[in-house]
């Protein structure tokens, strides 16, 4: 087991539970195996799975730069992380030392085939988090529907199709601080709307969004039915793009490549955002809402929290072209937000040590910050509790699933109606900060240089679009003070004569376009749509 020098006892006891190494009779067969009958296909379940991060575990380059910075700072705890990257390596003892050197052969293929399809629940109940799985201990394979066509032993369980399944890994905690909570994907989907009653349309596994239905066969030998995707997928479109151009070698380039798309198409289904506006300026003051609604089944963003985020870029314009305000532009030089704009909107969670944030995962003992949008229905608990940034609680008690962002832009003189919002949201697997980290920190191999130099070449992560709203809107306002001899704030009827837009007279008065060369008297107009 784990080093005791790198672990309490209390420690000890969150990782025991599940199937033990060195203890199977028989052990994970490699996605070789598997290839007779569920491959070769374009939608060959071993095709599919390769190219995903399931599949990339132990390839993952940033991973495997950040297992170097913890190994640093706990010799041997790499062992905690590799138990859940490759299962077959800690399955057979081999993940010790944790850096990962005694690893061989088939322990890279990371989440097999067998680990998911031989996976059972618990003798006495799901054993969640920290990669407690238990093992069926035969050469039977587990499957949601079973098929009589099939090769080998198979079993229907229905554990295969149950969120607990993935909860399994989906759900981390720091054991060396009481299981503090670094991720708690499966837990927020069980506090939420979607952990209902069989049956109820509202209820969602997590296998029902992440590996989609489609009518396909199953295998070689079987007809076309209704089955899952085994393109599990994810918001990870950077390590799968990186890794289709970095490792040839693995002969799986158009699947990471396709994986990257499909990661792309799924982050867009992610939220939605609204634009709300009021007609009225107040002074000079142009006042509208941005509402970003979270359409996962868990918090968003989830999982790993180092670097991974959304935010809102919101641009607003006047009818001339002139940026009256941006926010949340990424800088294109140091790949940064603007920490010193009032008005950015994160959505993130920042995890450190005794009131410090710092990127050292495990000796994080303190939520610093959490601000991601809560799913439908969710039910707070004291380790899942929203930090910086306050969610309304609704009439049921649960946490409103939206974020409404509040916006002002100062309106000077001149500004020409109507006036354009765009609000853009947008995701980032890793930011830069945490890709210096990696460089910086790291003084045991290259693992860190190599990883920033991939993010580098890759663009430094683009940020991805997860969805956007544009709003055009002809705010009035009360007319301007009547100025003498200054023909542009003169009463109808003065017989000036006026071309082109109207602009905010006194800093107060925005007109449409369209009416500019009318009337000054003073109006509201509706918000419309763009």
């Amino acid at each position: 087991m784990i080093a005791l020098l790198a672990f309490t006892a209390s420690a000890q006891d969150s990782i025991i539970g599940g199937t033990q190494p060195e203890t199977l009779l028989y052990r994970l067969a490699d996605n070789g195996s598997c290839t007779t009958c569920h491959a070769g296909w374009a939608g060959g379940q071993v095709e599919e799975l390769s190219g995903t991060m399931m599949g990339m575990a132990m390839h993952d380059p940033m991973f495997l730069a950040a297992l170097v910075i913890a190994e640093q700072d706990v010799p041997d705890i790499g062992e905690f992380c590799l138990r859940c990257h490759t299962p077959p390596g800690w399955l057979e003892g081999r993940c010790l030392p944790g850096d990962g050197s005694a690893l061989q052969g088939d322990d890279f293929e990371g989440i097999t085939c067998d680990t998911c399809h031989r996976m059972m629940l618990a003798p006495d109940g799901p054993l969640i988090g920290n990669a407690r799985y238990t093992i069926d201990d035969s050469s039977a394979r587990r499957v949601a529907e079973a098929s009589g066509l099939a090769t080998h032993l198979v079993v229907a369980d229905p554990y295969m199709s149950q969120s607990e399944l993935c909860g399994v890994c989906h759900e981390v905690s720091n054991p060396r601080f009481g299981d503090f909570p670094i991720e708690r994907t499966y837990s927020e989907w069980a506090a939420s709307a979607y952990n209902g009653l069989p049956g109820d349309p509202e209820t969602k596994q997590c296998q029902d969004c992440h590996m989609e239905v489609e009518t396909d066969q199953a295998s070689t030998t079987g007809a076309p039915r209704t089955t899952h995707r085994h393109r599990i997928v994810g918001a990870n479109a950077l390590v799968p793009t990186i890794l289709a151009t970095e490792r040839p070698d693995l002969g799986i380039s158009n699947q990471l490549l396709a994986t990257a798309q499909a990661a792309k198409e799924f982050v867009q289904r992610a939220a939605t955002v609204e634009l709300t506006a009021d007609p009225a300026v107040q002074g000079s003051d142009f006042t509208f809402r941005v509402r970003v609604t979270n359409e996962t089944g868990h918090k968003l963003p989830t999982g790993y929290p180092e670097g991974r985020r959304l935010w809102l870029e919101v641009v607003v314009t006047d009818a001339a072209g002139t940026e009256l305000l941006h926010s949340g532009a990424l800088d294109p030089e140091s790949s940064t937000l603007d920490a010193t704009d009032p008005q950015l909107r994160v959505y993130e969670a920042r995890l450190g040590t005794d009131g410090s944030y710092n990127y050292h995962m495990v000796h994080q003992n303190e939520l610093i910050l959490d601000t991601r949008i809560p799913p439908k229905g969710f039910r707070v608990t004291p380790d899942m509790a929203p930090l910086g940034r306050e969610y309304p609680t609704l009439p049921d008690a649960a946490l409103a699933n939206w974020d409404d962002a509040p916006y002002v832009v100062a309106l000077p003189p001149g500004t020409v109606a109507p006036l354009t919002v765009q609000a853009t949201l947008l995701h980032q697997t890793t930011t830069a900060e945490f890709a210096a980290f990696l460089r910086d920190e790291n003084v045991t191999n290259d693992l860190g240089a190599e990883w920033y130099r991939m993010w580098d070449e890759a663009g430094r992560d683009v940020p991805g679009l997860v969805h956007e709203a544009t709003l055009a809107v002809d705010v009035a306002a009360p007319p301007a003070p009547i100025t003498p001899d200054d023909p542009t704030t003169q009463p109808e009827g003065c017989g000036c004569a006026s071309t082109g837009p109207a602009p905010l007279g006194g800093g107060a008065l925005l007109v449409g376009a369209l009416a500019a060369a009318r009337s000054l008297r003073a109006r509201r107009r509706r918000v419309t749509r763009g």
